[in-house]
């Protein structure tokens, strides 16, 4: 008679940054999992926008450190020494690029002996995500990116509706940001926009999850598409475009990056040999009023804005842009002046290209840059949600199997077993890349 499967009991970690209100999974999904059968731990954490007391109202059992739970279930990755060994992690770990500063951490997983699932690896066969908070992501770094380059402009002289806006975390969901929105839309409708910065174009640069969330916000008011072959007629035509519109332009791979050489663009040959290519945004950053980065980048291709570009444009007639919001925030990479993440209480900081240096807020002259994290926690019930969904799934096939060895575990999804990082020590084979940047 074969020995009964013994499934594995899922922790849900407290998180270490006091500002993220998000929780892995919400209390209605865990009553889900306890419903067939798993049993769940919830580290207890008085800033979780679900109390306590609603994890146990579904029969999860509240604790200040785990008891039993072997699958410990978060959204950020904690601190090394946090690590508990011989236990399996679920969480973005920001590891997979080789990111310099979270290479103490990946050397402190394979040391003690954790499994990683990361988040960012659960991918379908054509290589798109499945797990996610981009859209939320998107979606406040454009209303926080419109609410701050608004007070800018003010502090310029310049008033435009967005001062109507506020910051993602002051609207109480995801419904009473969209409804100030349309507000700021009637606005612009009703009053138009200064003639000092019309047309008001926002550049979008990328084509994913964050992107989306982005125009969703965009969209909602009213933001009218051009293509980037367009732009100079709208812009040379000032007079006869409408002030009581936005413009949004949207840029992907074809129309960021051109070929060093001259020649046309190819995905293929981009995808081989990046460093024959460089960025195509000097054609177009003059002309923007705003340019939100919602784009994966990693060391290996070309940086979609540099310091050098800035400096060469920058104060030249028609320079237009006056605001980046870096949503995907990896610092020093695609954008280049990026030189620190933000948070809630700094959000922004100004990039003076004139003397390089760097300013806290949004009052000095130059290029005001937003870059702030963990952006979904601003919305943290609905981007909570829209979250747990998409992963409890993948929960309870891992905890009902009960196997800690998820790479070799064939009755798993397959997206799971490539998606873990380490195992028993080891990189996995998908991830064995990363031992070189173990020297750097």
């Amino acid at each position: 008679m074969s020995k009964k499967r013994k499934k594995l009991v899922v922790g849900i970690l407290k998180e270490q940054n006091k500002s993220e209100k998000r929780a892995p999974l919400t209390p209605s999904d865990i009553k889900w999992l306890v419903e067939r059968g798993i049993k769940v731990e919830v580290e207890a954490n008085p800033l979780r926008i679900f109390s306590d007391n609603e994890y146990r109202k579904v029969a999860a059992e509240v604790v200040k450190s785990f008891k039993k739970a072997n699958f410990l279930v978060g959204i950020k990755a904690m601190e090394p020494s946090k690590i508990v060994g011989g236990k399996i992690y679920m969480v973005f770990s920001h590891t997979v690029k080789g990111q310099k500063n979270n290479i103490p951490l990946l050397k402190e997983f394979l040391r003690k002996n954790v499994t990683l699932i990361d988040y960012e690896n659960v991918r379908d066969g054509k290589g798109r995500r499945l797990v996610y908070f981009g859209r939320f992501a998107g979606i406040c770094g454009m209303v926080d990116s419109l609410h701050y380059y608004g007070l800018k402009l003010k502090g310029q002289g310049i008033v435009t509706p967005f001062l109507s806006l506020k910051q993602s975390w002051k609207y109480k969901d995801i419904d009473d940001m969209r409804n100030g929105v349309e507000k700021v839309r009637e606005k612009i409708k009703n009053e138009g926009l200064p003639g000092k910065i019309a047309p008001f174009i926002v550049g979008v640069i990328g084509r994913g999850n964050v992107s989306g969330g982005a125009q969703e916000i965009l969209g909602l008011m009213g933001a009218e598409e051009v293509h980037p072959r367009d732009m100079n007629r709208f812009v040379k035509k000032k007079a006869h475009l409408d002030r009581k519109k936005i413009y949004m332009i949207v840029f992907y791979r074809e129309e960021k990056i051109r070929s060093k050489t001259g020649k046309k663009f190819y995905f293929e040959e981009y995808r081989e040999h990046p460093e024959l290519f460089e960025s195509n945004m000097d054609k177009y950053i003059p002309k923007l009023n705003m340019l939100i980065n919602a784009s994966y980048w990693d060391e290996n291709y070309p940086r979609i804005v540099t310091k050098k570009m800035i400096k060469d444009l920058y104060g030249k007639k028609r320079f237009r842009l006056g605001f980046i919001g870096d949503i995907s925030c990896d610092v020093g990479g695609g954008i280049e002046i990026t030189h620190k993440a933000t948070t809630q209480r700094f959000p922004v900081y100004t990039y003076d290209p004139l003397d390089d240096a760097y300013r806290t807020g949004y009052r000095s002259s130059g290029i005001t840059i937003l870059a702030i994290d963990n952006l979904p926690t601003e919305l943290p019930r609905d981007s909570s949600e829209n979250f747990s969904k998409l992963i409890r799934e993948y929960v309870y096939q891992v905890a009902e199997h009960g196997s800690m060895d998820i790479t070799e575990h064939v009755a798993l999804p397959k997206e799971m077993r490539r998606a873990v990082v380490t195992q028993a020590g080891k990189l996995t084979d998908h991830h064995e890349y990363l031992y070189r940047h173990f020297t750097q």
